[in-house]
C-alpha cells in the first residue's frame, strides 16, 4: 500500500473555491477497492468556509512496530540451548528491525543469560536488578521446565511499560518440556492482562515428538513433547521450531520473518513540516483516506475526545492536542486502511477540522 501525505490540489480534491469535496464522509461507506467503512453519517461542512488554502507537504507511514517477548526456560538440561538463545538474539532483532520495524525485545530468564551489544549491554548476572535499555529489556526469573508461560504472566508488571498499544505483539518460549498452564488458560490470562495480547502470536522452540519413543528423532533429546506450546503456535499462527533438530539459526530467522510478515502499515503519522515557513493552524487540519488511485476520498472525521472516543464510526485524534506531533487513526478507520492495497491516506492543511458527530 502507498500512504504517502502528499497533498496538492487536485490529488486530494480541492475545489475551485478551494475546500474539500463532500465525498459523504468515511463514515458513509465506499464500495470502492472492496473496503468496507463503517456506518453512520456525519457533517462534511467545512466551518467558516473561508478560503482554504491548499498548503501541503509529504509524510510517510511506518510499518507497525514489534514487541517480542523471549522466554528460555534455563532449568539444567537446557544449558547449550539457552547458549544458542543468546547468540542468536542480536541478528533476529537485526533481520526484523532492517525491514524498518521498530523491535523492543522482552527476555524472562535468568541470571545467566548475557546477550551482547547491540542489542542488550553485554552485562552478565543482572547486577542491581532487570536490564532495561530502549529497544531491550532483560527481566531477571527463574524459568523452570514447566512454568514459562506461567512466569510470562507474573512478570508482567515488571515489563508493561515496555509494551506499545500500536505494536505486534509475539510470545516466543524455548524449552524442552511441556507447560502446566493450558493453552486456553493461558490466552484467558494475558488478554486479561493486557487487552493487546488478544491478537498475540505464539512461536515454540520445543520438543516435536515424545522424548522417550525409541523411534522418535527426539529420542532422550528433550524431557518432554512440548505439547501445549504446540497447540498454541497452531491457535495463533505462529513459528514452531523443533528443538529435537538442533538448527536455532534458521528456526530464528524464520521467526524474524514472522514478525515482518504480521507487521502492517502503521496507522500513527508524523505531522508533516508545512513548506515554506508555513504555521500549521491545528484547528486546519483534516485527513482523507483514497481506496485507489480512480476512487473520490472518503473524510476521516476528526475525534476530538482521543482515542478514548474512538467509536464504530472511526476517525483520527492528535496525540496532545495542545501541542500535536503525530496524528493516529482510530482501530476502525486503521482496519479499512490496512485492508486497501492501493490506499493512500492524505493530510491537508487550511481547511476548519471536519469533527465526527457523535452516535
Amino acid at each position: 500500500m502507498m500512504m504517502s501525505c502528499a497533498v496538492d490540489g487536485p490529488k486530494v480534491g480541492i475545489d475551485d473555491g478551494g475546500a474539500p469535496h463532500g465525498t459523504g464522509g468515511y463514515g458513509l461507506g465506499s464500495g470502492d477497492g472492496g473496503v468496507a467503512f463503517p456506518s453512520g453519517s456525519a457533517d462534511t461542512s467545512t466551518g467558516s468556509g473561508g478560503d482554504c488554502a491548499a498548503v501541503s507537504s509529504e509524510a510517510t507511514a511506518n510499518l507497525q512496530p514489534a514487541d517480542i517477548i523471549i522466554v528460555v526456560d534455563t532449568s539444567g538440561s537446557m544449558s547449550q540451548e539457552a547458549k544458542w538463545t543468546q547468540a542468536n538474539l542480536p541478528s533476529f532483532v537485526q533481520t526484523i528491525t532492517a525491514s524498518g520495524i521498530d523491535a523492543h525485545v522482552i527476555l524472562i530468564a535468568d541470571a545467566d543469560m548475557c546477550v551482547s551489544q547491540p542489542l542488550g549491554s553485554g552485562t552478565c548476572g543482572c547486577p542491581g536488578g532487570d536490564e532495561s535499555l530502549p529497544s531491550y529489556r532483560h527481566v531477571c526469573e527463574h524459568v523452570g521446565s514447566h512454568d514459562a508461560l506461567t512466569r510470562v504472566v507474573q512478570a508482567y508488571p515488571k515489563y508493561k511499560d515496555s509494551l506499545r498499544p500500536n505494536a505486534t505483539k509475539t510470545i516466543a518460549v524455548i524449552s524442552d518440556d511441556d507447560s502446566n498452564l493450558g493453552a486456553a488458560q493461558f490466552l484467558q490470562q494475558m488478554s486479561a492482562l493486557d487487552p493487546l495480547f488478544q491478537k498475540l502470536k505464539f512461536d515454540a522452540i520445543v520438543s516435536s515428538a515424545d522424548p522417550f519413543d525409541f523411534g522418535s528423532k527426539c529420542f532422550l533429546l528433550s524431557a518432554a513433547e512440548g505439547k501445549i506450546y504446540k497447540e498454541l503456535v497452531g491457535q495463533t499462527g505462529g513459528v514452531m521450531g523443533d528443538l529435537c533438530e538442533q538448527k536455532f539459526d534458521a528456526v530464528f530467522q524464520d521467526m524474524a520473518t514472522g514478525v515482518i510478515n504480521d507487521s502492517q502499515i502503521s496507522c500513527e503519522y508524523q505531522i508533516p513540516v508545512p513548506p515554506d515557513g508555513e504555521v500549521i493552524n491545528f484547528e486546519k487540519v483534516n485527513v482523507q483516506f483514497v481506496a485507489h488511485p480512480n476512487a473520490q476520498p472518503q473524510t476521516i472525521y476528526y475525534v476530538a475526545g482521543g482515542a478514548a472516543a474512538c467509536n464504530s464510526n472511526g476517525g483520527w485524534y492528535y496525540d496532545n492536542p495542545s501541542q500535536p506531533t503525530k496524528l493516529t487513526l482510530c482501530p476502525q478507520s486503521c482496519q479499512a486502511v490496512q485492508g486497501s492495497q492501493d490506499g493512500r491516506v492524505d493530510v491537508l492543511f487550511g481547511c476548519d477540522t471536519e469533527v465526527t458527530v457523535p452516535q
